[in-house]
């Protein structure tokens, strides 16, 4: 009986993994409220029935695709938290991690910036929800910087690198196929510490 039971509790998990997968996918790309559960069943080959039997409403699914994507910091928040001193090497990390992050999970980097810029207007729970997961990153972010050489801007600049990752994202995206990611990431770069 105990053997069942945990092959439908994974089975449960995994189908609960597709949904929130696909949902990150086409928020990413339609925003959450052009994305359908239709849209959802059909891109994972369900039924919308199927759907609600793990989820009870697209709200639902929002508020757990956004809990997921608070962790997408958590590899930046583990390195932040390591001792530095070096600018250079401390923003080639954070880019490693990136890379990896854009090669193996685009969707949570493209799918938080699309959610944000959609609720941004509407003041509520999710945004709420969306700006807790970015000042995750902002306030590691910020200490990290602080000890390399505190300076009363470096709470803007966490910020600001942030946006701007997401961007190098969306612009590899946009530019896929004209520009590869690695030219936009030494770019991006180049940019930012080499021209202070």
């Amino acid at each position: 009986m105990s053997d069942r039971i945990n092959k439908k509790a994974a089975k449960t998990i995994a189908t609960r993994k597709r949904i929130l997968d696909t949902a990150t996918y086409l928020f990413a790309r339609l925003g959450y409220h052009k994305t359908t559960i239709q849209d959802i069943a059909y891109h994972i080959g369900m039924t919308t029935g199927a759907v609600f039997h793990h989820y009870s409403s697209k709200t639902d699914i929002l508020e757990e695709v956004v809990e997921e994507l608070n962790h997408s910091f958590d590899q930046y928040i583990e390195f932040l938290d390591q001792e530095h001193t070096d600018y250079k090497k401390t923003i080639n990390g954070m880019m490693e991690i990136f890379m990896d992050r854009f090669h193996n999970h685009p969707d949570s980097i493209i799918a938080l910036a699309s959610l944000a810029a959609e609720f941004s207007g509407i003041r509520g729970p999710v945004i709420e929800q969306i700006q807790a997961a970015y000042d995750i990153f902002v306030n590691a972010f910020e200490k990290a910087l602080d000890k390399i050489e505190p300076k009363k801007t470096n709470r803007a600049a966490a910020v600001c690198f942030i946006s701007s990752l997401q961007g190098v994202a969306l612009q590899a995206l946009v530019r896929d196929g004209e520009m590869d990611i690695d030219d936009l990431v030494a770019g991006f770069i180049s940019l930012v510490t080499d021209n202070g």
